[in-house]
């Protein structure tokens, strides 16, 4: 079933990059925003918030994305996430509670469809890697400091296509609101398989630039 919906997904996001080709009629048009203007759109940054469930706690997934916008139309950058909440889990060996850590990141690659509207659609997919740790004694020793412990550790591969409803607030700024799919595969962990850490996740950003 995931394996499907992430065919589903990478096929979605081929045909809208072949949208995104057409040529535009007037190459002076205005970028459209809520405050009005004009933007010359060439690199961004931007801070995202995304929540997604692992072990059947929310866990928060802070990260950061830059790159370039290429010809308004295509995004070729970088991003990575990481776990910022406490994600704890009866393990399997040993049978007792753990918490896990970990993050992801790689290469963005991205399409937006009718960048110059106020409301837009931004499909990207991350192409890249990462790493879990799990812990039975939460990485912390009794005065609260961080300690470099742990029961087990493996990198990662992962894919995430996604799909994003941008607005443009003003030729420097807009919010994305959006969903994707994490696709994990390749760890070595016992207490954690790889679908246990693929899943869903809802986005929200904000995205700085000359758009």
């Amino acid at each position: 079933m995931k394996r499907t919906t992430l065919t589903l997904t990478l096929i979605i996001f081929i045909a809208m990059l072949g949208i995104a080709q057409e040529q535009e009629p007037k190459k002076n048009r205005e970028i459209k925003t809520m405050l009005g203007g004009n933007s010359k759109a060439r690199g961004f940054g931007a801070l995202e918030l995304k929540t997604t469930e692992i072990k059947d706690d929310i866990v928060l997934m802070p990260g950061v994305t830059g790159g370039m916008i290429l010809n308004n139309h295509f995004v070729l950058g970088m991003g990575f996430y990481g776990i910022a909440n406490e994600v704890d889990f009866v393990g399997v060996q040993p049978v007792t509670k753990q918490f896990l850590y970990g993050g992801y990141g790689g290469l963005v690659l991205g399409a937006i469809i009718a960048p110059r509207e106020i409301v837009h659609i931004y499909v990207p997919v991350l192409l890249g890697a990462g790493g879990a740790y799990i812990t039975e004694n939460d990485y912390r020793n009794d005065n609260g400091r961080y300690i470099n412990e742990y029961d087990e550790s493996s990198a990662f591969a992962v894919i995430e296509p996604g799909i994003e409803i941008e607005l443009n607030i003003t030729k420097f700024f807009k919010i994305g609101m959006g969903a994707s799919y994490r696709y994990v595969t390749n760890s070595s962990l016992v207490n954690m398989t790889d679908d246990d850490l693929s899943g869903y996740s809802g986005s929200f950003s904000l995205k700085f630039g000359n758009f």
